[in-house]
C-alpha cells in the first residue's frame, strides 16, 4: 500500500519541508517499493474445513465466536491427539475470520497462524473454532464482546470472566475438550476462576505471542484453560518454547525439544507432588475488604488439604503486592494506549499489518463509540499519563522489576505462593448499556491478585476448590478457584502441588 502525491506532500509539510515537484515520483517509489514480509501457513498440510459462523442452536452460551475444523495432515507428536481445542479470538489463525469482540471494525480475516495454533496441530490437536474475547480484550466480566455477552455455564446470565470469556465457557461447558486464552492482566485466570478450571499463565516468554492482537507487550501471556491439571500440563508443553520471532523470550526459555515434559512429570508424582513443599499463604492477598467471606473461607480450607498431603503451609508477607496492581495499571494503561494508537515500537517480531490497517487509524467518533467503556477508559487514561505524567511509565516498569525482586525474595523461603484467584466469585451480568462507572465497578475483586504476576512475570496457575453460594442468589452455586505462583521457569513445581491436590479431593464436592 503506497502513499499519494497528496499524502507525502502533506507529511512532508507537517516536518517543516515543501518537496520540490521534481522529486515527488522519487520520494513515491521510495514508500512503494517494499513489499510486506509475513510466513505462509500450509493450508495442505493444516486445511481449514467447515468455516461457518455458528448458529444460535450450536451457540447457547453466545462463546463461539466462528466455527471451524482442522486437523494437521502428519502431527509430529501424540501428544493431544483426539483433543478438540478452541482459540481465543485474538489468535490469528489463517482463513477464519477473527472478530476481536469488537465491531469498531469488521472483516478481518488473518493471513497468519500463531505460532501456538501450529504447535496445537503438530501435537495432533483438533482446532475447533475461535472464542469470543471481551471487547479488544478489555475487561474482566463477560458483557462487552459486539456479539453479545457469554453466559457462565453453571449459572445463565452469570459472568464467565474475561477477556478469554469464550474459551472458559466452552471448556467448562464440554463444548471444546481445551482452550487457548491470552492474559493480560488475568484473562486466563480470572475466567477459569469463574468457570471452574484450570488456568495458566506461564513465565514471561515460555509461551510466544507471535501471531497474536496484543494490548502491551510487556505483559502479554498466551496459555491453556482445561478442565484438569493434566490437561493443562499437556497443553502448556504442547505450545511452549522458543519460536523465532518473539522477542519476549528471554534467557532461560527452553526451545520445543528442551520443554519440561509436564504432563509425563504429573503421573510419576501422583499424589506425591506436593510432599515436602514450603507453601506460602501470601498475606496481602487476602488483605481487600472486596474479598468475600465465602471465599475467604473456602481457601482456607483448600489451603489446609496441601498440609495432609505433606506440605507446609504458612503465610508470608510482600508488601508490596498491595500495591501491585497500581505498578500494573500505569504500564499497562500507557503501555496499551500506544498499542492502541498503532504507535508501539521497539520490537523485533511478526507484525501483522493487515490488522493495523483494518483498524483504520486515526479511530473516527463511530469507531470509538462502538469500542467498550473499558477500551475506551484505558486510552483515556493514556492518553492523560502520557500528556501530564510522562514519568510514570517508566517508574511503573522499575517498580515492577522490584515487585518481581520482592516475590523472588519470599520464593527463596517457599516453593510456591498461595492466594485466591479472584476476590469474588461470578456474579450477574451487568446491563450491556449500563453506565461507564457500573461496568468499571463489576471488575472489582478480579485483578488484584493477578494482574501482578503479569507485572513480575511470574508463573500463576488458577485451580478451583469447589462451589460458594451467589452473593446475589444463595440458591445459586457458583466455582472458587485459588492460585499457585512458582519461581521463574518452575511450571513443573505448580503443576506438581496442584496435581496432587486434584487427586486427592474432589474439587466438584469440596
Amino acid at each position: 500500500m503506497g502513499a499519494s502525491k497528496d499524502e507525502l506532500l502533506k507529511v512532508a509539510r507537517t516536518v517543516g519541508y515543501e518537496i520540490p515537484e521534481g522529486e515527488v515520483d522519487d520520494y513515491k517509489i521510495l514508500f512503494d517499493r517494499a513489499k510486506d514480509y509475513t510466513p505462509t501457513p500450509d493450508v495442505n498440510l493444516m486445511p481449514r474445513r467447515n468455516v461457518h459462523f455458528p448458529e444460535k442452536s450450536e451457540n447457547h452460551l453466545n462463546a463461539w465466536a466462528w466455527r471451524c475444523e482442522c486437523t494437521h495432515v502428519n502431527p509430529s507428536s501424540s501428544l493431544l491427539k483426539g483433543k478438540t481445542v478452541c482459540l481465543k479470538d485474538n489468535i490469528a489463525f489463517a482463513q477464519v475470520p477473527c472478530l476481536l469482540g469488537t465491531d469498531s471494525f469488521t472483516d478481518w480475516t488473518p493471513t497468519v497462524d500463531a505460532t501456538v495454533a501450529t504447535r496445537i496441530l503438530e501435537a495432533g490437536g483438533t482446532i475447533s473454532g475461535k472464542a469470543v474475547c471481551e471487547n479488544l480484550s478489555r475487561g474482566a466480566v463477560s458483557v462487552s464482546a459486539a456479539t453479545g455477552p457469554v453466559h457462565n455455564p453453571y449459572a445463565h446470565g452469570y459472568t464467565a470472566g474475561g477477556s478469554s470469556s469464550g474459551t472458559a465457557a466452552l471448556v467448562a461447558s464440554g463444548a471444546s475438550d481445551m482452550g487457548i486464552g491470552c492474559d493480560q492482566g488475568g484473562s486466563i485466570r480470572i475466567p477459569a476462576a469463574m468457570c471452574g478450571l484450570w488456568g495458566m499463565k506461564a513465565t514471561l516468554g515460555l509461551v510466544p505471542y507471535t501471531g497474536i492482537a496484543s494490548n502491551d507487550a510487556s505483559v502479554d501471556f498466551v496459555g491453556p484453560i482445561t478442565q484438569t491439571c493434566m490437561d493443562c500440563a499437556a497443553l502448556l508443553e504442547a505450545i511452549a518454547g522458543v519460536d523465532e520471532f518473539d522477542d519476549r523470550q528471554v534467557a532461560g526459555c527452553p526451545f520445543p525439544g528442551q520443554v519440561p515434559k509436564y504432563a509425563a512429570d504429573l503421573t510419576k508424582s501422583g499424589k506425591d507432588g506436593a510432599k515436602g513443599l514450603r507453601i506460602g499463604i501470601l498475606k496481602e492477598s487476602l488483605d481487600s475488604p472486596v474479598l468475600d467471606d465465602a471465599m475467604k473461607e473456602k481457601f482456607y480450607a483448600a489451603a489446609k488439604e496441601f498440609e495432609k498431603l505433606g506440605a507446609s503451609v504458612e503465610e508470608v508477607s510482600v508488601p508490596l503486592h498491595g500495591s501491585a496492581r497500581v505498578i500494573y495499571s500505569v504500564m499497562s494503561k500507557m503501555g496499551n494506549h500506544m498499542g492502541m494508537l498503532g504507535r508501539a515500537t521497539g520490537r523485533r517480531q511478526l507484525m501483522m499489518t493487515d490488522l493495523f490497517q483494518k483498524k483504520n487509524f486515526p479511530y473516527s467518533q463511530e469507531a470509538l463509540s462502538k469500542m467498550s467503556v473499558f477500551s475506551r477508559e484505558g486510552l483515556f487514561s493514556g492518553e492523560l499519563g502520557w500528556t501530564n505524567y510522562p514519568y510514570a511509565y517508566s517508574k511503573a516498569v522499575n517498580l515492577s522489576r522490584k515487585l518481581k525482586d520482592d516475590y523472588n525474595e519470599a520464593l527463596k523461603n517457599f516453593d510456591l505462593l498461595l492466594m485466591p484467584t479472584t476476590l469474588r466469585p461470578s456474579f450477574p451480568l451487568p446491563a450491556a448499556d449500563c453506565s461507564p462507572v457500573e461496568h468499571l465497578e463489576a471488575n472489582k475483586g478480579m485483578t488484584e491478585n493477578t494482574a501482578p504476576f503479569n507485572a513480575s512475570g511470574h508463573p500463576a496457575l488458577a485451580m478451583p476448590i469447589g462451589f460458594i453460594p451467589s452473593k446475589e442468589n444463595p440458591d445459586i452455586q457458583v466455582p472458587a478457584s485459588m492460585q499457585l505462583v512458582g519461581r521463574f521457569w518452575e511450571e513443573a513445581t505448580i503443576f506438581k502441588a496442584a496435581y496432587a491436590w486434584e487427586k486427592t479431593v474432589d474439587w466438584k464436592k469440596f
